[in-house]
């Protein structure tokens, strides 16, 4: 009786990690029926291959038997949400809520864009992603300062001076030329900085001045 029982039992192959075809035809060498119990999301199996199987590996079972296995459906994708125009700090928040991460943030000066906004990113929305992935973005560095030659007033007037200034697109953006200073030594203007030096929107303008 032992030994009719024994013959018919046959030891269960490892499927774990087969596809579900190559699962079929190793069971179907040991005489043994492959049954699929269910599906699930796996980080580390790929999609159509079996995660678990019922009985495990080296088991005994008697032939024409089933063995349950559940077939790995890949990675969760997620899917990627539209950060553009949103702070840093809101994409950092979004992101971490989705399971994802911030990747590498590089900056650019836009004219369009509010500082610390967000003007691309890769990968783009609505792209699904296996979990963990990392999302990279520009973000917009405000709009950038324009630089402008000082022109020369040394000798001027004050009058020539105000011209000078008015010829140059410092006029109308640079309004720091409120600050004099009045020299009885001297019979022309000054100014600081020189000749040539490149001014940025927000600079200042010294003038000395004679009486």
């Amino acid at each position: 009786m032992r030994f009719a029982i024994r013959g018919s039992e046959v030891t269960v192959p490892n499927l774990v990690g087969r596809t579900v075809r190559e699962a079929g035809r190793l069971a179907g060498v040991s005489e043994l029926q492959l049954k699929l119990e269910s599906h699930r999301f796996d980080d580390q199996v790929e999609s159509d291959h079996v995660v678990a199987q019922t009985p495990s590996p080296g088991s005994k079972l008697k032939r024409n038997r089933s063995v349950r296995v559940i077939v790995s459906l890949g990675a969760r994708k997620i899917a990627v949400p539209d950060l553009k125009g949103e702070s840093l700090r809101t994409t950092q928040i979004a992101l971490l809520s989705r399971g994802l991460t911030l990747g590498v943030t590089s900056t650019i000066s836009s004219d369009e864009t509010e500082k610390d906004r967000i003007i691309s990113q890769d990968p783009l929305p609505m792209t699904r992603l296996a979990q963990s992935p990392r999302v990279s973005v520009l973000v917009s560095a405000g709009r950038s300062n324009q630089e402008y030659l000082m022109p020369s007033v040394t000798g001027n007037t004050l009058d020539e001076v105000s011209r000078a200034i008015q010829n140059t697109k410092l006029e109308g953006r640079n309004r720091h030329l409120s600050f004099y200073s009045w020299s009885p030594k001297r019979h022309d203007t000054q100014a600081d900085p020189p000749p040539g030096f490149k001014l940025a929107e927000d600079s200042s303008i010294e003038l000395e001045v004679c009486r």
